[in-house]
């Protein structure tokens, strides 16, 4: 684990009074590479376990009480049946997390079914790179969960971690359609996270559609892995609170060096590190992408005037409130 002297130093003196103790990441990944099938694709992801998750949590948020959401991790060849069989095991280690279930659209219904029942899933957890149109990037939400899938969430009253596809991300007027019919007629009883501020890693998406969002029923927002101010002032000045968790899309996408950085309407993650900054005029070095996660929330909430109330709910209430469970006593940093 990569922590440095700069990161405790950012953390108690910018974040340490921001942070409430208890917290609830309601969008993070395990991985096993003993998952993926021998003729998948190579892979740098890390090992991570629900202790992975504990030991980051110990290091980056000490003395707070942490609980997940744990969400299948969508790579392009993973065993999906053994890796939600590993998401099983792990999720009843900690009685006050909850998981939702890796989905393609070739997965089986029946299968699904038993697993929720089996393990206590919550939710699913689709991703567009596994789009039945092999179109990654232009795919609509219909294309990567199935309505057969939809039907079942819509039957038990599931939650669908959703990252959305298509360049406009929330902005894109079909995925606003598909969201609108969802919600209101088709699927009303699917409770939507539309993971990184609704995909808005620029100041952009979340800006344009944020009218339209605000009056569709049974939508939430995770906050991960979003690293610019202006998105979550958006959300927090213009949405329900309530309906904000705090993610962090730990493990690879959040506990690096770096952080996604906005270019207009683009973004890219950077790791200064990597692209062999000169580091000149300052002894300072980058800080984990969380920790600019969460002081762009910090500033969001100064400007918007949130409350302490408001930011506790945000950090674990909402969720804890939403999927219906009690915090545990685990202390990250004990």
């Amino acid at each position: 684990m990569d922590y440095s002297e700069s990161d405790r130093e950012f953390w108690e003196e910018e974040l340490a009074d921001f942070v409430p103790q208890r917290v609830f990441d309601a969008h993070c990944h395990l991985f096993d590479g003993a998952d993926m099938r021998p003729d998948a694709p190579a892979t740098t992801r890390s090992y991570a376990d629900l202790e992975t998750l504990r030991a980051w949590g110990r290091l980056m948020f000490p003395g707070r009480r942490m609980n997940f959401l744990l969400l299948g991790m969508p790579k392009v060849g993973i065993d999906v049946e053994k890796h939600t069989d590993m998401l099983a095991a792990q999720v009843a280690l900690d009685p006050s997390s909850r998981a939702n279930r890796l989905v393609t659209p070739s997965c089986n219904i029946s299968r699904i079914e038993e697993d929720i029942k089996r393990a206590g899933f919550i939710g699913l957890k689709p991703y567009r790179v596994f789009s039945s149109t092999g179109d990654t990037d232009y795919c609509r939400i219909h294309e990567f969960l199935t309505h057969e899938q939809m039907e079942l969430a819509n039957d038990r009253g599931l939650w669908v971690t959703m990252h959305l596809s298509r360049p406009g991300g929330c902005a894109d007027e079909e995925n606003l359609a598909d969201l609108e019919e969802y919600t209101t007629r088709r699927y009303p009883r699917i409770k939507w996270i539309l993971a990184h501020c609704a995909r808005s890693f620029t100041y952009w998406p979340i800006r344009e559609a944020i009218d339209r969002l605000r009056d569709m029923p049974n939508i939430w927002y995770d906050l991960s892995a979003v690293t610019t101010m202006p998105p979550f002032l958006t959300l927090f000045r213009e949405e329900d609170l309530k309906r904000i968790f705090y993610g962090s899309d730990g493990v690879d996408s959040a506990f690096f060096h770096g952080k996604y950085v906005p270019f207009g309407r683009y973004w890219y993650q950077v790791e200064p590190d990597e692209a062999h900054f000169s580091f000149a005029h300052t002894d300072a070095r980058p800080v984990l992408c969380i920790y600019e996660q969460i002081m762009a929330m910090k500033q969001a909430a100064e400007i918007a005037e949130l409350s302490r109330d408001d930011i506790e709910g945000i950090f674990w209430r909402n969720a804890i409130e939403a999927f219906q469970i009690e915090p545990s006593d685990e202390i990250a940093g004990a």
